[in-house]
This record gives C-alpha cells, structure tokens and sequence, in this order.
C-alpha cells in the first residue's frame, strides 16, 4: 500500500508536469496558509485595494468598501477580483445592462441548474451581511457589477462556505 501524497508533493507533481520547477527546501502549501488565504484580514484597514491608474481613486468609497467587505468577512482574494470587476464596469463601453444582465441570468442558470435560486440567494444574503445595502445596491446596479457572473459565482461560493450567511458545507 502506498502512503498518501502530501498537498505539497501533488502540487510539485502538477508543477513538475507543466515544465516548472520548484525549490526542494520550500513548502509550496501549508493548511495554515490555505486557511489563512481564505480569512478577512483582522480589520477593515487590512485590505489592500489596488485602483489602475486611469480611474482616480475615491477614498471615501474605498472606506466604505473596506467595512462592507470585512463585515461580509471576505478574504483578500476575493476582494482583490472585486476591486478589478468594479474598474472594468466602470471603464465598460457597454450600456446594454439589461441585455448583460439576461445574459448572466442565463449563464447561471444553465452552469447551477436547480441550484440557481439556492446560490443567487446565496449571494444576496452575503451582500445584505455587508451593511448599507441601499448605498452598495445602487453601487451594484449603477455599474452593472451587480450582473457580473464572476462576482455573483464568487459571491456564492463564499457564502456557502459560511453556514451562517447561506450555505452548508
């Protein structure tokens, strides 16, 4: 019988098969660091939110954001993709929101199937955690981010993973 690889020696095994190499003396993963990736820094100040440099920074919503987030209790990661969402909404040429919004719609509801309704609620009630729903719904809306697959999945994923906010694992 063999003994079970270790997440660090799968992860050489994929890297080793994709032609990289990694330094033998240095773990690749440890459970306390995938813990920690997926924890809210300790305070709202913790988040690092990178603007590119054509959009000028708004440091009032920033604040905003940085509480919404923590009290969501979403992890960098996720921030980060959120953060790069709401720049590329907002730098969209795209005016067509409802037609964007039926296409979400229908990308969802074809990848979750029966689950759709399940894991959109998901989503909204992670959204409600965060406090000032009115001002981030209109936020949402007023960008069209509220109809990014991308964020919604995200969304979703995260608030199955927390029991409290709408899923069991």
């Amino acid at each position: 019988m063999t003994q079970p690889k270790s997440l660090d020696d799968a992860m050489r095994e994929v890297l080793a098969a994709r032609g990289m190499q990694t330094p033998p003396d240095r773990p690749i993963a440890r459970q306390d660091d995938l813990a920690g990736a997926m924890r809210a820094p300790l305070d709202p100040d913790g988040y690092q939110i990178a603007v590119p440099a054509p959009l000028d920074r708004d440091a009032a919503l920033e604040a905003k954001a940085r509480q919404w987030f923590h009290r969501a209790g979403l992890p960098q990661g996720a921030v980060s993709g959120i953060v790069q969402a709401y720049c590329r909404h907002l730098c969209a040429e795209d005016p067509n929101v409802e037609e964007r919004a039926r296409r979400t719609e229908a990308e969802l509801a074809q990848e979750w199937g029966p689950d759709y309704p399940r894991k959109v609620a998901a989503a909204q009630a992670l959204i409600e955690k965060c406090g000032g729903a009115e001002e981030l719904g209109e936020l949402l809306s007023g960008t069209g981010l509220g109809n990014d697959a991308w964020l919604i999945r995200t969304l979703a994923v995260i608030a199955e993973m927390d029991p409290v906010a709408g899923g069991g694992r």
